[in-house]
């Protein structure tokens, strides 16, 4: 169960570590295939308004399903930690 923990953890961070460059780092696709620029999304030239909106929106997508991932695996790794008879500080009971 404890390998099973650490792997889902390792593999957490790898997904979301390139998860958040790949939204946070979108305008880089427009320098290595310059044939994506030309071309207009609302009144904004592509490669202006699509790092933008990936950076913004793209971004605040991931962290929110990043928190969410992690609080689950925050929850699991408690109990694991509860079955193995170790004591849990908790938020829940004000660290008491």
């Amino acid at each position: 169960m404890k390998e099973q923990l650490y792997r889902k953890e390792i593999w957490i961070t790898i997904v979301f570590s390139v998860l958040l460059m790949l939204t946070g780092h979108c305008a880089t696709l427009f320098v290595a295939f310059p044939f994506l620029k030309g071309g207009m999304m609302w009144g904004f030239p592509v490669e202006y308004i699509v790092p933008i909106l990936m950076g913004w929106f793209g971004m605040m997508v991931v962290c929110i399903a990043m928190a969410l991932v992690c609080n689950k695996f925050d929850d699991d790794m408690e109990e694991f930690a509860k079955s193995q008879g170790q004591t849990v500080m908790s938020d829940k009971t004000g660290g008491k």
